[in-house]
């Protein structure tokens, strides 16, 4: 059994290490050492190293088989988040998914759907004077705004007034890329120092605290007038215990729950409708498929599993571009990866990016094919191969949440209108705290001629 010095690896520069090249283009410095070192990787940063782990079997042994041996930390996150489920370990981790898990429930998302076919129409409204005019617009700014009202909506119901509801959604988004910003940043002004940064990041989250913290209250003082996301949290009880979660918990895990639920889901719909403008036979077989069993109608969660090219669609768009690029584990104990024995204390990098381009899993890897997740395709290939919500029991719990949200919104979109790309405006990812199609995604949209009924 090989030990962790014979891990192969760059050698990076005194100091920083490959820092410099991993902050200047990730992605791309991911997949060519993939290629060149192998399934497991050695990156020397600093006094540090971290090891990139990327064969299915190894994501399988690090969220699966010996998933509490390898924990999160996210010093950067914590201020924002807490003791959320995504940042939190251990027995408290277990409580909180066990208390959580009921309002994530698919027949209780599944009541959810109205909401979000609503907050789509209402989108899909603007478009048409967009089409009108023959204007074009950013198609991002479009699904922040829309996932924004939709998990605003879901989360607080009718607690919010619309200005409200926006002033909330941006602190959110403005406080999340903050935080996620600091952690690929090699020099870090301590939170203290009033930077305009720093600055702007105390302002945001003071307005959500408040805000959160008072709904949280007249939530305990009249429980049982909603139906959302919140009501659950503050409702919740713990089956073995009876406790309920803490005013602090809740707010925790709302803020966990905004994180995870919002700017994923815009980020992916947002590649879906570039990759369609640039793919018109996968577009032409989506239409095919809406004409057949939705004939101009607006889809309910019923309709879901005879739309099997629309998932296909989805699944082969966070194949490519899953938002969840990279995410990180510190080892609890030694535990062997592949042939290598790693110590306590390791810090292993995960990257779905790089999984989903594994050439013994994926051929043709950079290509757009969504035929790859037919079910014949699906069956016989590594069931950890494909991970864009991870894997095991701590895979994302806003899952069905997001799928839901994506399978309704995007036939609601393509049954009414055509959308093509603005020339001229070329179009990479962008690793930053999801990994979003940039710097921006301009498109034209022209009616199709039917009309949603």
């Amino acid at each position: 059994m090989n030990t962790v010095t014979t891990i192969p690896g760059p050698r990076g520069l005194p100091v920083i290490g490959v820092g410099n090249r991993l902050l200047r283009d990730p992605l791309e410095f991911m997949i060519r050492l993939h290629r060149h070192y192998g399934d497991l990787v050695k990156l020397p940063l600093g006094k540090r190293a971290m090891y990139l782990a990327v064969h299915p079997d190894m994501v399988k042994r690090i969220t699966q088989e010996n998933w509490r041996n390898y924990i999160k930390r996210y010093p950067a996150m914590d201020e924002l988040l807490g003791q959320g489920l995504v940042t939190s370990n251990g027995e408290h981790w277990l409580r909180q998914r066990r208390l959580m898990q009921p309002a994530f429930h698919h027949q209780r998302i599944a009541r959810m759907a109205a909401v979000m076919t609503e907050e789509a129409e209402r989108m899909l409204t603007r478009w048409e004077e967009y089409a009108r005019r023959g204007q074009p617009f950013e198609v991002q700014t479009e699904m922040m705004l829309l996932t924004q009202q939709i998990i605003v909506r879901t989360m607080f119901s009718s607690s919010l007034s619309e200005a409200e509801a926006q002033a909330i959604g941006k602190a959110f988004n403005d406080t999340l890329n903050w935080a996620a910003g600091q952690q690929f940043r090699l020099v870090q002004p301590p939170r203290s120092w009033p930077t305009p940064g720093n600055l702007a990041y105390r302002r945001n989250l003071d307005l959500l605290e408040r805000t959160v913290y008072r709904l949280i209250d007249e939530r305990r003082q009249r429980h049982g007038d909603y139906d959302d996301l919140l009501e659950m949290l503050v409702t919740a009880r713990d089956a073995e215990t009876g406790e309920q979660m803490a005013p602090k918990q809740i707010r925790d895990e709302v803020m966990t729950i905004f994180l995870a639920g919002h700017e994923t889901t815009a980020g992916t719909l947002s590649w879906i409708i570039h990759l369609l403008s640039h793919h018109g036979d996968a577009e032409r077989k989506l239409r095919a498929e809406y004409a057949s069993v939705l004939g101009g109608r607006t889809p309910t969660p019923s309709d879901l599993p005879h739309l099997p090219y629309n998932r296909m669609v989805i699944d082969e768009t966070l194949r490519l571009y899953p938002p969840t690029w990279i995410l990180s584990r510190v080892m609890v104990g030694p535990d062997t990866l592949g042939d290598y024995e790693l110590p306590a204390g390791s810090v292993i990098a995960l990257s779905p990016y790089v999984t989903h381009r594994h050439p013994a899993f994926w051929p043709n890897p950079e290509s757009f094919d969504p035929e790859r997740f037919q079910s014949t395709a699906t069956a016989t290939r590594h069931k950890f191969a494909y991970v864009p919500f991870l894997a095991g029991p701590r895979q994302c719990i806003g899952n069905s949440f997001a799928l839901m949200e994506m399978q309704l919104v995007l036939p609601m979109i393509l049954q009414r209108f055509r959308v093509s790309a603005v020339p001229g405006y070329p179009v990479r990812p962008m690793p930053k705290a999801t990994l979003r199609p940039g710097p921006e995604v301009w498109v034209e949209v022209r009616k199709t001629g039917s009309s949603m009924g």
